[in-house]
């Protein structure tokens, strides 16, 4: 349509645009009057679009594809008349897959920082993304907020966030239902002239806003007015009527009604229908009005230029730009399935129809008494008719074979109108044929469409951007909002660096997997894959992300914590007591029970520590001879048992190349204590000139001759030697059971594929 049509439109409602002298009117709603009229023309142009959206919730609340009145006047109140629920799970599928966008993110927003340097920044940016999602999650309201907006946005294309204030963070969420805007508006915020926005307050939510009324007046609230209408306009059924007591053709809420089973006999809380005004004015700001719904005196509450541009205001969601560019012309879900759903609905009642039909004995009675005296006499395995009975032979058309054919092509064509789930279910196979296939087949129907996911998230991180805005700009006292500033500062992050953030570079963080977790499961192995060019930082979060997929963000730290470094274990207090212990020269068993991966870690480098100083100078060799010995005994037994991890295979390789070190040095000492005793020998000789077979007699300490000595290194090495023979035998078996179950494995994957081919 054009934009003179559009035009003519808007200035058919009761706004203002330039004065007598061409110039722009401070506030183009004139007052509650105009306002009320601009209410009930958008409502009446809204009506027929109004009975759609109630017929589409219809179909998804369950209702039957036939009006029982109608079949009951008609004779046919037999007649089946159900709906089988196949809207409601398609919704539910497609809303599945926005779920595991919300839970399966750790972090649901990511700012930037504009001080300090870049290392501190990346640390801050981080702490205070997680505190905003902290306090988003924190807030009751949240979670529903957010499936509310999802259901909305898929059922009928548009769903809207708005604010009821300029300050307060937490959003609300409607749709047409709720947002009333001129037909023929372009899909996009700017382009909004007004909007009427319909709530029902709680009493005290409403007395709320004027509870301080000296404070209340100050902000645009008129206290008298909400006085007024709260003693005047409280209700307390979903009725709505209007100045002639006539009810309001609100087919949407009649729909509500309707589901929640209280049409004539709900009691409902008090509440206020109230209705909120976002005008844009000629400079670009939006001004903000609320008035009541019926019988209004005056505005509740008024402030021109409340807002500086509409997305301050109120956020569309919105699935494309329709048609013809419009709003109105965008259609979700429920538009696109409800001519199928419907049809599908009423061949399977007759499907049903045919079934009982045909399974039913078929009599006809030739009088009126036979008629009356219908029944059936049993004599053993015989049943005898009553008389003037006769039994019809008739050809019962097999509607099973008939409707199958048609529902099987209702169901292919519905795929294919709808991408915000797969076209096929895991009943129907697959056409993927690997390692994937099960999971594919699990996960794929809660596969988002690309195009449904990025039109969403456009909308999603404005929203997030606005929140963020409202929470760094923020001058009231919010407990929410000073609890995040508390928890910040409690991790070091300062309050100016949060004032200072780029507003601009919010975004929401991206759901890996566009809504499944085959999808997630996929991306991550394939950059597993390149994970080795990953920095110490990026292979850490990686690790991570694949850990969360499979226990969820709130459990990974039970298992790979976010923080770098290890956990202290019971078995690190064990080590550091077996190192006393083989300081000294003690022999430490090591046991099976242990965690074999944290004693390494402790003992490796304490041995590394007296290697290093034999080789540099500081520590006597000859003393710490035992100690050296002790230290190879325990690892390499320590070794044995590790030798089966896979994940402890650096730790292992680096583990033989010190152990290769201390035989080494254990091999080098021997030798040198035993040239330092034959010294020794033949220097007491000489002075005494006596042998030392002599000495010995005279009463001198006894000394080992060179064949003892080179029993004990004999000894030593035969020892050292069968650790090592074990040691390797041992990793050859783990080496041949390993390749023994890849062959095992890629056996079966080949009969898998051969029987899958077949």
């Amino acid at each position: 349509m054009s934009s003179q049509s559009r035009h003519l439109e808007i200035d058919a409602l009761d706004l203002g645009s330039l004065d007598e002298k061409g110039k722009p009117v401070e506030s183009r709603l004139k007052d509650v009057k105009a306002a009320i009229s601009i209410f009930q023309t958008l409502r009446k142009a809204d009506e027929k679009s109004a009975v759609n959206r109630a017929r589409i919730d219809g179909m998804f609340d369950g209702a039957a594809p036939y009006n029982n009145d109608k079949l009951a006047a008609s004779g046919q109140a037999m007649k089946t008349n159900l709906n089988f629920g196949e809207a409601t799970r398609l919704l539910d599928i497609s809303l599945s897959a926005y779920v595991d966008l919300y839970t399966s993110l750790e972090k649901l927003v990511e700012v930037k920082g504009t001080i300090g340097e870049a290392t501190e920044r990346g640390v801050f940016e981080d702490i205070i993304g997680e505190e905003l999602t902290h306090m988003m999650r924190s807030w009751p309201e949240f979670h529903s907020s957010y499936l509310r907006l999802c259901t909305t946005f898929i059922k009928h294309g548009v769903g809207v966030a708005y604010f009821d204030t300029p300050e307060d963070w937490k959003f609300r969420v409607g749709g047409f239902t709720d947002i009333l805007i001129p037909r023929q508006t372009p899909a996009s915020e700017n382009c909004i002239d007004v909007a009427v926005g319909r709530r029902d307050y709680l009493l005290h939510e409403l007395f709320h806003f004027i509870k301080n009324e000296k404070a209340a007046k100050k902000i645009g609230w008129n206290c008298d007015e909400v006085k007024r209408v709260i003693m005047k306009n409280a209700k307390t059924t979903g009725r709505r009527y209007g100045d002639s007591g006539s009810m309001y053709t609100d087919y949407e809420s009649l729909q509500a009604e309707l589901k929640n089973n209280d049409l004539y006999t709900g009691i409902q809380n008090p509440t206020v229908a109230v209705l909120h005004f976002w005008v844009r004015e000629m400079d670009g700001t939006v001004s903000h009005y609320i008035s009541a719904e019926d019988n209004p005196k005056d505005f509740l509450y008024k402030k021109e230029s409340r807002f500086s541009s509409p997305e301050q205001a109120y956020i569309m969601f919105a699935y494309g730009v329709g048609s013809n560019g419009t709003y109105h012309s965008i259609r979700g879900l429920g538009q696109r399935i409800f001519s199928h759903i419907q049809t599908s609905n009423r061949l399977r009642c007759q499907m049903v129809d045919g079934a009982m039909l045909g399974s039913a004995p078929m009599l006809q009675a030739e009088n009126q008494r036979a008629l009356d005296e219908l029944q059936f006499t049993y004599y053993g395995g015989y049943a005898v008719l009553s008389p003037d009975l006769r039994v019809v032979e008739r050809a019962i058309p097999n509607l099973g074979t008939a409707v199958k054919p048609a529902l099987d092509d209702l169901s292919n064509q519905l795929a294919q109108n709808t991408d915000t789930f797969s076209q096929y279910s895991p009943t129907q196979g697959s056409p993927y044929r690997n390692s994937l296939q099960v999971s594919a087949d699990l996960e794929i129907s809660t596969r988002l469409s690309g195009a449904s996911l990025n039109l969403f998230y456009v909308s999603w991180t404005r929203l997030m951007r606005e929140i963020v805005r409202r929470v760094v700009d923020s001058k009231r006292q919010d407990p929410m909002v000073k609890e995040f500033y508390r928890r910040c500062e409690v991790r070091g992050v300062p309050r100016e660096f949060i004032k200072k953030l780029d507003l601009t570079k919010t975004i929401a963080l991206r759901a890996i997997g566009n809504g499944s977790k085959a999808g997630r499961l996929v991306a991550l192995r394939e950059m597993q894959a390149l994970s080795g060019r990953f920095d110490e930082v990026g292979q850490r979060n990686l690790d991570r992300d694949v850990v969360a997929t499979s226990v969820g963000h709130d459990l990974a730290d039970r298992y790979l914590p976010k923080e770098p470094g290890s956990r202290p274990t019971v078995d690190d207090k064990i080590a550091y007591f077996e190192n006393s212990d083989l300081m000294d020269g003690k022999q430490v068993p090591a046991l099976s029970n242990e965690l074999h991966g944290k004693h390494l870690q402790i003992h490796v480098p304490a041995l590394q520590e007296i290697i290093t100083g034999m080789d540099e100078g500081t520590v006597d060799p000859v003393q710490v001879y035992q100690t050296l010995v002790a230290f190879y005994q325990h690892i390499s037994e320590t070794l044995q048992l590790a030798a089966g991890d896979a994940d402890l295979q650096p730790l292992i390789s680096n583990t033989k190349q010190v152990l290769q070190y201390a035989e080494e040095a254990i091999n080098n000492t021997a030798k040198k204590m035993q040239k330092m005793q034959r010294e020794a020998a033949e220097a007491q000789a000489s002075e005494a000139d006596i042998s030392p077979e002599g000495q010995e007699g005279m009463g001198a300490p006894p000394q080992p001759n060179a064949a003892d000595l080179k029993m004990q290194q004999a000894q030593v090495d035969m020892q050292i030697r069968r650790q090592k023979a074990e040691l390797e035998m041992e990793l050859r078996q783990r080496k041949f059971e390993q390749e023994q179950a890849l062959r095992d494995a890629k056996a079966a994957a080949d009969l898998r594929d051969q029987m899958g081919q077949s």
